[in-house]
């Protein structure tokens, strides 16, 4: 990462890059860097994605030897293919492009013995990015709520991690609901906080929206019963609800309009596995019965917090509806 920053910095950049680790955020974050610097248009031609592990490596390696047109570069991004792990024929090319090409590699996955990984770790530059200690994820909550003029003491910051973890992906997600509550004053407290921040794992999420668009109500409710047993606040419970499914629902649309799944994780700028999970649940079940779902929970909380509804009654209800339309 470090060394990435310093490229940039300079302006001395390398012809091939890797991007790898289990840190979203920051690969996506330096992924976007590199691409600007590359290539300020985005919209230019010399811009050619690739994602998946279908990826024809003899495409690439056509698209690899193409002189830019009219532009001084041509940027490849090649994403989850693969490539790293096992023999391509890119190996045995990659010498060969034109110094006019540069190629960003964005794989969860490498193999150090790899023949292409180790020309790259050579000629180029292999960043793994790997989640933050405690007390850079604290200086990154104090830096970005920095950015809108909001001030936040250490314990609070500490506050707010032990609440989201260290996901810099789900922690700037929280960040951003801050800023826009804090809107108009200086300081994050602890008690803006706990009113929105989430306490549930992604993964618990994960297996309740499973639950109900399967129609498994038995396994739904349980996890819910589970969940008030661990002291969850039903607020809370509702809220990311409604927070997932309208993921969820945009997932499902911007998919389905041809974006792949990693620019639909970084256009809502969630965790690629986070699509994954979304899109394998919308095989069972229709984008307006999600946008439904969302819909009805705005309704509810609505009800809640002007102490028209108790929070418990609007989750069963949301539950219940759910299983209605199933």
């Amino acid at each position: 990462m470090y060394t990435i920053r310093d490229d940039l910095k300079s302006g001395n950049l390398k012809r091939f890059y890797v991007l790898t680790g289990t840190e979203d955020y920051l690969r996506r974050l330096y992924l976007s860097k590199l691409s600007q610097a590359i290539l300020p248009d985005e919209t230019s031609m010399n811009r050619m994605l690739y994602d998946g592990n279908k990826t024809d490596p003899l495409e690439v390696i056509d698209a690899a030897m193409t002189p830019p047109f009219l532009d001084e570069h041509r940027l490849i991004t090649l994403v989850d293919t693969g490539f790293l792990k096992s023999s391509t024929p890119i190996a045995d090319r990659i010498a060969e492009f034109p110094e006019t090409t540069y190629i960003l590699f964005m794989e969860k996955e490498c193999d150090s013995r790899n023949k292409l990984y180790k020309y790259i770790e050579k000629e180029g530059h292999v960043a793994s990015f790997e989640p933050l200690r405690d007390s850079d994820s604290v200086s990154f909550i104090a830096n970005r709520l920095q950015r809108f003029g909001l001030r936040i003491s250490e314990g609070d910051a500490k506050f707010l991690l032990e609440q989201t973890g260290n996901d810099l992906t789900a922690l700037s997600n929280e960040i951003d609901k801050l800023t826009a509550y804090c809107d108009g004053r200086d300081v994050v407290t602890g008690s803006d906080i706990r009113e929105l921040t989430s306490v549930l794992s992604q993964g618990q999420m994960f297996r309740m929206i499973d639950a109900i668009v399967s129609g498994n109500r038995k396994q739904a409710m349980s996890l819910y019963r589970d969940l008030l047993l661990d002291q969850t606040p039903a607020v809370v419970i509702l809220r990311n609800l409604i927070n997932n499914f309208y993921q969820f629902s945009m997932v499902l649309r911007l998919t389905r309009k041809g974006l792949s799944s990693f620019e639909t994780a970084q256009q809502l700028k969630i965790p690629s596995g986070a699509v994954s999970r979304f899109l394998k649940a919308g095989t069972n079940v229709s984008i307006e019965r999600v946008t439904g779902a969302v819909e009805y929970g705005r309704e509810l909380e609505s009800k809640v917090k002007n102490g028209d509804l108790n929070d418990r009654v609007a989750v069963e209800l949301f539950l219940a509806k759910q299983f209605e339309t199933a």
